[in-house]
């Protein structure tokens, strides 16, 4: 049973965020052969990674580790060639020290700056992945939606990033193995053919709108333009005039 249950919410117990559940980093024994290449032949182990880059960077909970492992391959280059200067310090031939000091600067620009770079861009990696777990918990539990194609939508990630994604989530129990996500998106329902569909403005089920009534009309007095004479005429009716004959209309 994962972190989410069947019915879409977090099990009891569980504190801090969702993405708490989630390793720091998914290290395959692959990856630790290229660390351990690395620290001991950094040219090998820089090939290594960047093949291990180009072939799973497309996966988001990739990213992360992918950086890491050029931040390792790195370090352990800068570790080697201090290794080198220290056999040459105490070897017979010695080091200048104006030498020395130039190796070391140039080393740490070469490898520890691109190493520090690489665990920024890792950080961030991971980041950002965590905050889409998150993100993908709170859809899924509190808004209910069930489809990839409305979580890619949410998330502005594409179809197939939200579908490894899930597994991933899966895999780790941060959402329950049993819930399943179709494809595509969830279908709104159609409105009837020649009926306009529903709005803010228009009622519900094609039901006619609401009109005001027209306010009602009483009978008015009218002055006869043929002998000036008074007469009651009811409304939307003409009558002709008691005393002359003359049509009268209502309006």
């Amino acid at each position: 049973m994962g972190i989410v249950n069947e019915l879409g919410g977090l099990l009891p117990g569980r504190e801090g965020q969702p993405s708490d559940g989630l390793p720091k980093y998914e290290r395959t024994t692959f990856d630790y052969v290229i660390i351990g290449i690395g620290y001991l032949f950094m040219p090998l182990g820089l090939v290594l990674a960047l093949v291990r880059m180009l072939g799973t960077h497309y996966k988001n909970y990739r990213k992360p580790v992918n950086y890491s492992l050029l931040f390792h391959v790195f370090v352990g280059g800068f570790l080697q060639m201090m290794g080198f200067i220290v056999i040459s310090i105490f070897s017979e031939e010695g080091i200048d020290v104006t030498v020395l000091i130039t190796l070391l600067i140039l080393f740490s620009v070469v490898l520890l700056l691109p190493a520090s770079a690489f665990a920024r861009s890792a950080a961030k990696a991971r980041f950002r992945c965590s905050q889409l777990a998150n993100q993908y918990v709170a859809l899924i539990t509190a808004g209910r939606v069930r489809y990839i194609g409305n979580l890619a939508d949410r998330t502005g990630q594409s179809e197939g990033d939200v579908n490894r994604d899930l597994l991933y989530l899966q895999k780790y129990g941060v959402l329950d193995s049993g819930l399943l996500f179709p494809e595509g998106a969830d279908p709104e329902p159609q409105a009837p053919a020649g009926q306009a569909a529903s709005s803010p403005f228009s009622p519900p089920g094609g039901q006619p709108l609401y009109q005001q009534p027209r306010p009602q009309q009483l009978p008015k007095s009218v002055r006869c333009p043929g002998c000036g004479a008074q007469n009651t005429v009811a409304p939307d009716q003409s009558k002709s005039c008691d005393y002359c004959g003359t049509t009268l209309a209502y309006g």
